[in-house]
């Protein structure tokens, strides 16, 4: 229950969460709901990379205190850097997952392939953006724009909305993603502030917060939803 936005820049990449988790009972209800505090939100940065996670929070859990990535050389990028994401990073992170028994079960009604998870995962390195599915699938966007999670449908129209055409400055990416977030809330009950923001540019990772406020949880029967 989130809404993380990426934003690749010429020489940066971006990435910005909220921090609502809500737990949802069978009918479809927040029973729930919880602003993750500083140090376990759904953004990690980890070395070289920063690392945010949608779906489960024990994904999350995994991703601040368990996975070790593997270094990723400073100069890779493009073709080098998609195949060092495709036999070095995932198959890493699904042992990880695997070992702390985070994985779909093999009897699941929903499994599709050998290996599956129930997280969408969001990699910012060496300035890319890469998107990687439950199945352990990923991509990478040539508009340089992401949103993953239960309010991505609001953030990326917002996004585009607002980026117009061209690459972003670092300054500007920061304010629309910020306003994309505020949108998702707007109409995701499950997506909430406080909103942290990181940014990779050149070889450091920085970390922003902001303190605005939502109100977003919608109500159906006196419970949450």
């Amino acid at each position: 229950m989130t809404t993380i936005v990426g934003i690749q820049g010429d020489s940066f990449a971006l990435l910005c969460a909220d921090s609502r988790s809500a737990e949802v009972d069978d009918e479809g209800y927040a029973t729930q709901v919880v602003t993750m505090r500083d140090g376990s939100g759904k953004i990690v940065i980890n070395g070289r990379y920063i690392i945010g996670a949608a779906g489960d929070v024990r994904a999350i859990n995994i991703l601040h205190h368990a996975f070790q990535p593997p270094a990723a050389p400073p100069n890779l990028k493009g073709r080098k850097l998609d195949q060092f994401i495709t036999i070095k990073f995932i198959p890493a992170l699904r042992e990880c997952f695997d070992q702390h028994g985070y994985s779909m079960a093999e009897h699941h009604d929903r499994k599709q392939h050998i290996a599956e998870m129930d997280s969408s995962v969001i990699v910012a390195v060496n300035n890319c953006i890469y998107t990687i599915e439950g199945d352990y699938s990923w991509h990478s966007d040539v508009s340089g724009v992401y949103a993953i999670g239960t309010g991505a449908q609001y953030a990326m129209g917002a996004l585009h909305a607002l980026l117009g055409h061209g690459r972003p400055s670092i300054q500007s990416a920061r304010k629309h993603a910020l306003k994309s977030l505020a949108a998702a809330a707007r109409f995701d009950p499950y997506t909430g502030s406080p909103y942290q923001t990181f940014v990779q540019d050149g070889r450091k990772n920085l970390e922003t917060k902001t303190n605005k406020k939502s109100k977003n949880v919608k109500t159906r029967g006196g419970r949450s939803k």
